[in-house]
């Protein structure tokens, strides 16, 4: 005889008249003392489990024969009660919410499922390992807990349901309630943010902007955490050897003969430009259908195998992506704001690392490889609007910030103090809005910063090694009010140098080393919105600049426009970047709302 299984009924909504209840004693350890109650609703019966719902069935005997299979699903003895409610409400609330589970309250679905507890629980743990996080929180390093906000769909019934899990402290504490609406699962999940702030251990990060959180999430002081989680006394770590650096950070090889003195242009621009140039879009065709928001920034970076990689800022992470095939290679979070720059660099030892600044006014350094966080840095005080890498010979890369604060900083990665300190003008008046970096053939490192106040652009130029500074460059201003002013350097195998700008209607280079203005170029669209250098090699040097719905490339001896790449769609902001190949051909990047997270060309010119 065909077993009747009924079908879900929904008790707070319909008509029933109870008749019988039990209720579970002498239950194991993980369970608790769960209720039964059998009734009838309409014309036929209902039987209620505390963690398995209402079922409504044809017949009487059908409802206690699922009675009895109810009763069989648990260890332990059963104790016929007067009918109540009240139990029922305990872990099924009227608003529709449940708890799931909860390590220190055994009234939690988990805890009455009985023989069905491991089965059950593994489904949830997919289905919410398969749903979309809505709102994160990190708790404090030392911790490694989170509290979130997913939204699933449910293992047994398939609705769209809204789950949030608190586990403050990784392996000692989590609960997991879920709602069927997600207005009443956002006010859970702030309600568990806020209840669990801790001063002494604040969180990593949160979505709620006004939740302490620390950037460097650090234990304590005198407390480390080794690899392997243990926790202990830093000196005594140290001493027995459990806690090595987070990152070797390699000396770039020196250079290949003795430092040189910087030169000018040595000749003035030649006039005659390229017989043609072939554009080809070698875009990933997975780009093309990506959904990702469009970039803040994005930066191009060509690896001694041959690859290359693209960073992209966006919203409060960074990617980093493979131009060849166009894989995800890794996504970094960890900015507690908008991620506004990126920068990327291959180590001499082949590792590839990310800088990344942020609204949050912290600049971040992560590996590619696994996406570690290797260093923060936290001097700015203001929004990190740019970050660069320099690789000096023989020394460690420097990483070079600017930003709202009115300073660029050069940072000792290895120590994660400050090299030097570059001061522009007023904090939060005179606004670093790009920098850019290059070794020149001293071996010195030239710093470029594009500044702007309001009133006028100014683009810096220092020897950061020396730490002076070699020019002021004036850049006219197309109108009133703060415009973002872009710059890019690249040094010659002349042992020259190019210093770029761009703002407004504008796109500008100069000869680095006497400050002399090689080409000024109209920029595309009203605005322009970035610009990068890349040097040829027969001492040409390429200038891109994108604005409006165009990006532009230009050769900048002869003036000789090499590309004009039309958009779809505008989009703000629109960041672009240039690389040049062995082959003469350059790899050109610009972002753009319907391009995400970038759209690549090959340029090749013939001269």
């Amino acid at each position: 005889m065909a077993v009747d299984r009924g079908a879900m009924i929904d008790l707070e909504h319909e008509a029933h008249e109870p008749v019988a209840q039990w209720k579970l004693r002498d239950h194991g350890p993980l369970g608790m003392a769960v209720a039964i109650q059998v009734g009838t609703a309409g014309d036929g019966w209902y039987v209620r489990h505390q963690a398995f719902g209402g079922r409504r069935f044809a017949g009487k005997e059908a409802a206690w024969q699922a009675v009895r299979g109810l009763m069989g699903q648990h260890d332990g003895s059963w104790e016929r009660v007067d009918v109540d409610a009240g139990p029922f409400a305990v872990l099924c609330r009227p608003d529709g919410s449940r708890t799931l589970y909860d390590t220190y309250d055994d009234a939690s679905l988990h805890a009455a499922w009985g023989h069905r507890q491991d089965e059950r629980w593994d489904a949830y743990l997919a289905a919410m390992g398969a749903g979309d996080t809505l709102r994160r929180t990190e708790t404090h390093s030392l911790l490694e807990g989170f509290i979130e906000l997913v939204r699933y769909r449910d293992p047994v019934d398939g609705t769209q349901r809204f789950a949030v899990s608190t586990a403050v402290e990784s392996g000692c504490d989590w609960r997991v309630v879920d709602y069927r609406e997600r207005g009443p699962a956002e006010a859970e999940y702030e309600d568990e943010v806020w209840s669990n702030v801790n001063p002494e251990l604040p969180y990593r990060s949160s979505d709620i902007v006004d939740v302490p959180v620390s950037r460097r999430s650090r234990p304590p002081h005198g407390l480390s955490v080794t690899a392997c989680g243990v926790v202990g006394v830093t000196d005594e770590l140290q001493y027995l050897g459990l806690l090595p650096p987070r990152i070797s950070w390699p000396r770039t090889p020196p250079a290949a003969g003795p430092p040189r003195p910087v030169c000018g242009m040595t000749a003035r621009p030649r006039g005659w430009g390229p017989a043609a140039v072939d554009v080809r879009d070698v875009t990933p065709a997975a780009w093309r259908e990506a959904a990702d928001p469009p970039p803040n920034h994005l930066a191009l970076a060509a690896l001694p195998d041959g690859r290359h990689l693209l960073a992209v800022a966006e919203d409060a992470a960074a990617q980093v992506w493979s131009t060849g095939d166009g894989r995800r290679i890794r996504t970094v979070a960890g900015h507690t704001d908008r991620v506004l720059s990126v920068a990327l660099t291959a180590l001499a030892d082949g590792e590839v690392v990310l800088a990344t600044g942020g609204q949050d006014h912290v600049a971040r350094v992560w590996t590619v490889r696994d996406g570690a966080p290797v260093a923060e840095f936290t001097g700015h005080h203001g929004p990190v609007n740019a970050v660069a890498w320099a690789c000096p010979p023989g020394d460690v890369p420097w990483l070079i910030t600017g930003g709202d604060d009115a300073t660029v900083r050069v940072w000792d990665v290895r120590t994660q103090e400050t090299r030097a300190v570059l001061e522009v003008g007023e904090r939060s008046v005179d606004l670093v809005w790009s920098v850019a970096a290059a070794v020149r053939s001293d071996g010195h490192v030239c710093v470029v910063a594009g500044v702007d106040d309001a009133r006028r652009s100014t683009v810096h130029v220092w020897d950061a090694t020396a730490g002076a500074a070699t020019h002021e460059l004036g850049f006219e201003r197309a109108g009133s009010g703060v415009q973002p002013l872009h710059v890019a350097v690249a040094t010659l195998a002349d042992r020259s140098l190019r210093v770029a700008a761009a703002a407004g209607d504008v796109v500008r280079v100069w000869d680095g080393h006497t400050g002399e203005v090689v080409r000024t170029f109209p920029a595309p669209g009203r605005d322009a919105d970035g610009v990068a250098l890349a040097v040829l090699p027969d001492l040409r040097v390429a200038v891109a600049a994108t604005g409006g719905r165009q990006t532009m490339v230009w050769d900048a001896e002869s003036g000789a426009p090499l590309a004009t790449v039309d958009h779809a769609a505008d989009g703000w902001p629109q960041p672009v970047d240039l690389l040049a190949r062995p082959d003469g051909a350059l790899l050109l990047a610009t972002g753009r709302a319907s391009d995400p997270p970038a759209r690549v060309l090959r340029l090749s010119p013939r001269w």
